[in-house]
Order: structure tokens, then sequence, then C-alpha cells
């Protein structure tokens, strides 16, 4: 009698067959997380990374394996302890996926860190990180437009109802001025009462200006070079008195802008005499354009005093101002940011307290061409 010969689909055959599938599936599931742009570990309840994706690992140029047993905030923020705002602890206590928000890292970043226990694993647990930087700069530029629009509003209908009774008080203290004469004893009341209207008629006139759109301006194709000139020009007669030397670097010479130009020249003006501003003691002010990316950008920089980190967050408030009584009216920066809303451009500033600021005027690409 011949060896029996063993039949298709024995135990051995299923299991082969079996691990075979699995393997398959582990591939495909190993394939699609590290397809994931946003990075993903898991991680253990002491911040060690247990597994990775690898846009995890590629934050520090290695690859999954190597950063397998690294505390987590070592690989994503380069740090020696747990990230603050980390709600890691907090996952030990929960069955269900919850979110926390970190601050700050690498740089300026923020990330919206998905935090979800693995059931039936003990003490280890799924985050994912997303980069909100863009979303929240966003967001915070619509509220700013949204505050700005509501007090535009405000302002306009202020400065309206102002502008009459004011038209009235300055032309009859000019009147007065005239018939009164210079020894009389209320002749110098009359002077103050004439200059202070005059100031009044100042500020409703930056209102009313804060509450019309610039984008109703015509427009026109100028040099951006002749633009700062200008600037600098007006800007130079506050600088000769405080020993503020203004410079210019980069690619000025070389872009032309498509926009309203008076306003463009305001928002240069104002930034600059802010920079002067700054630097009672003086300093220097550079000023320089250079493409990045589809943008134009045109910083200023300052050598100045810099701004606290809580001013900072409202300097692009209307009315905001840290100048004394009486030097401003808080509107300038407003009015500047408005001009590049409407431009389709934005104003951003970067500044550390006694190191100096830095304003970027940004203009779209669809706004500006290189010559």
């Amino acid at each position: 009698m011949g060896a029996s010969k063993l039949p298709k689909g024995t135990d051995k055959d299923q299991r082969s067959e079996e691990l075979a599938f699995i393997e398959q599936i582990k591939r495909q599931w190993l394939a699609t997380v590290d397809a994931l742009v946003d990075p993903l570990m898991i991680i253990d309840g002491q911040y060690e990374i247990q597994r990775s994706n690898r846009a995890a690992a590629k934050l520090q140029d290695l690859n999954p394996k190597e950063i397998v047993g690294k505390k987590c905030y070592e690989v994503f923020a380069g740090l020696n302890k747990p990230c603050s705002g980390c709600k890691l602890k907090q996952s030990t206590d929960k069955s269900e996926a919850f979110q926390f928000e970190l601050k700050d890292i690498q740089g300026e970043r923020t990330y919206e860190v998905s935090s979800q226990p693995i059931p039936g694993v003990k003490d280890q647990y799924v985050h994912v990180y997303r980069d909100r930087t863009a979303a929240k700069k966003m967001e915070k530029q619509l509220l700013q437009q949204e505050k700005l629009a509501s007090i535009g509003l405000l302002a306009g209908g202020i400065a309206h109802e102002i502008n009459n009774p004011l038209g009235g008080i300055l032309v009859f203290s000019q009147m007065l001025l005239r018939e009164v004469e210079q020894n009389n004893p209320v002749f110098q009341d009359i002077v103050e009462i004439e200059s202070a209207a005059q100031r009044c008629k100042e500020i409703v006139k930056q209102l009313l200006e804060f509450a019309r759109s610039s984008s109703d301006g015509k427009k026109e194709s100028f040099e951006l070079a002749e633009a700062l000139k200008v600037a600098e020009k007006f800007g130079a007669l506050a600088s000769k008195y405080q020993n503020v030397r203004i410079t210019t670097s980069g690619e000025i010479e070389n872009f032309t802008i498509s926009g309203n130009k008076n306003s463009v020249i305001q928002v240069f003006l104002n930034i600059i005499q802010n920079g002067i501003q700054a630097m009672p003691g003086g300093g220097e002010l550079n000023i320089d354009a250079k493409k990045i990316g589809s943008e134009l950008v045109i910083c200023f920089r300052d050598s100045g005093k810099g701004i606290s980190e809580e001013n900072l967050k409202k300097i692009f408030d209307p009315f905001f101002t840290t100048k004394d009584p009486g030097e401003g009216t808080g509107l300038g920066l407003s009015i500047c940011f408005r001009i590049m809303e409407n431009m389709g451009g934005r104003i951003e500033v970067e500044s550390k307290h006694k190191a100096g600021t830095t304003f970027k005027v940004i203009f779209p690409e669809a706004k500006v061409t290189s010559k």
C-alpha cells in the first residue's frame, strides 16, 4: 500500500494562510498610519514612546524604530520635561478619547492633541498631534476683522455727530481771536479753546479714516521704493532729533505694488514713526523687502525697547496706546491693519521686551509683481 498524501487544507496550511493574511493586514495598517501627515505616537504612562508613525519620527529626522523608548516630549518638542499643558496623566483616568492643546511648541507653534487610551492594553495611549498654528492665526485675524468692523461703524457715527458742533466751536473761537486784543485777559483762553478744538478735529479725522474702507480709493501700480522714499522722508524729520538712523536692504528696488498709493504710504509712515518713537535714546531702523513663497514681505526692524507680551496681543486694537495722554489716539495701527486687510494683505508683528520690534507688511502675489 503506497504512502498516503495529506489532503489539501490541512491545519498547517490553514495556519500559514491565516498568518500570511494577518501579516498583510499588519503591513496595510502600518502603511496607513505612516501615510498620516499628523504625528502619531503610542505612549505609555511614563511618556515613553512605544511606537510611532513616520511623521512623528521625522520631527527629529529619525525613523520610527529609532525613537522607540525615547520620551515623547524630547522627540516632539525638544524638551527635557513634559510639555506645558500636556494632559497625558489625565488620560489614565479616562476610558474615552479627549483633546487638549499644546502651545509654544518648537517656537510658537500650537498643536491640538487627541489622546485615546488603547482598549484592552494597560497604560498605553494613542496621541495624534495636529498642527493648528495657521488655523489659530486665521481665527485671530477673523476676530480682529469683526472687532474692527463693529468699532468702525461706531467710530464713524460718533465722528459725524461730533463734527458739526466742533466746527461751530472752531469758527467762533477763530472769530473771537480776530476781535479780541492780545492784551485782553481772555485772549489766551480763546487760544487754548481753538487749539483744543483743532486737536479734536484731528481725532475726528482719524476716526473717519478708520471707519472708511480704504478699498474705495484709487488703485494704481507704483514702485515700492518710491512709496518707502516718501514715508522715509517724513519719518526722517523726527529721526534727526532722536539720533535714529534709517537704513534699507534686500530687494526693495525690484518690486512694484498694485493698490492705493497714499494708503500704502500711510501704513509705511505710521510704522516708521512708531519705530522711531520706540527708540528715544537713538538706534537703527532697518527696512528690507523680499519674496517669501508667493508673498512680498516688507520688514521694519527697530532696535528699540520692544513690546511686552501683554501689549503685543492688543497692539492692533482701536484706541489702544502706550503713549502718554495727548500724544496718540491709538488708531494708527488699527487703520493700517484695515488698509492692508482691504488690499488682501496683512500686518504681523514680532517683539521681545527690551530687544526690538519687527513689523512685517505682507502683500499677496496678486498685488505684487517683480520687476
